[in-house]
């Protein structure tokens, strides 16, 4: 995959009890040694079907368990940033448990050094870039996470999230999405060119990673891991990034 132009790999997880076992965190270094490409960047997903009563509103504390463990990876791979994604608290859940639930885990995370990017989803608590605003800042010291796809879905324009986050824009995922649809993570270009928003990143000093996230796109059988990551790399330098 390093042919591609990727420089890193971004770990999704589930359960790290299960999923982020001392040898498998190996596994990943004798990985990168083959294939020249380092994980660069960890996300904890909370997707409903884990949490069919709700994540950071319905059970904090164990997603607090979860995250430090993760967060200790975190410091141990100098890793400054841990993506969450609290994909099973739902439009109907309180906001007030959000806020306190999502306090806990800031704390969790904080013992080791680790800063939270919370990513926001059309379809859940945090649906758009104005309630992962309001979130931010209901709990001081967490930061955003913007999926271009999830705002292509929401109606909004990734560049004028970029500007609007500033500097509580923490982490990057990369897709494509149509209007409505959420779960498209389409390769880059197809619906949309993301030139303005590469420039978005520029001028407000971006310095965090972005990863591609097109795990749509590949679940769909339409494309392979590596056919998406190669199309989405060539329409980053078709709008002049290298």
């Amino acid at each position: 995959m390093a042919e591609t132009g990727v420089e890193g790999v971004e770990i999704g997880v589930y359960d790290v009890r299960a999923e982020v076992s001392w040898e498998r965190a190996m596994g990943w270094d004798r990985l990168a040694a083959v294939y020249g490409l380092g994980v660069v960047a960890l996300l904890l997903s909370l997707p409903v079907e884990r949490w069919p009563s709700g994540a950071l509103t319905g059970e904090p504390e164990a997603v607090a368990a979860q995250v430090r463990g993760l967060a200790t990876v975190c410091a141990q791979r100098g890793l400054p940033v841990l993506g969450l994604w609290p994909g099973g608290d739902l439009p109907t859940a309180s906001w007030e448990r959000m806020t306190e639930g999502l306090a806990l885990v800031r704390d969790a995370a904080a013992r080791t050094g680790t800063r939270l990017a919370v990513e926001y989803k059309p379809g859940t608590l945090v649906a758009t870039s104005a309630d992962a605003l309001r979130l931010a800042a209901d709990v001081p010291g967490t930061g955003i996470l913007l999926d271009t796809a999830h705002a292509y879905a929401a109606g909004e324009d990734p560049a004028e999230v970029a500007y609007l986050l500033g500097d509580l824009l923490w982490h990057v995922h990369l897709g494509d999405a149509r209007v409505g649809q959420a779960d498209d993570d389409l390769p880059l270009g197809r619906a949309h060119k993301l030139g303005t928003f590469v420039k978005a990143l520029d001028d407000i000093d971006y310095a965090g990673a972005a990863s591609f996230d097109l795990y749509g796109a590949v679940a769909s059988g339409r494309w392979t891991g590596a056919d998406a990551t190669r199309e989405s790399v060539a329409h980053l330098r078709e709008q002049g990034v290298r």
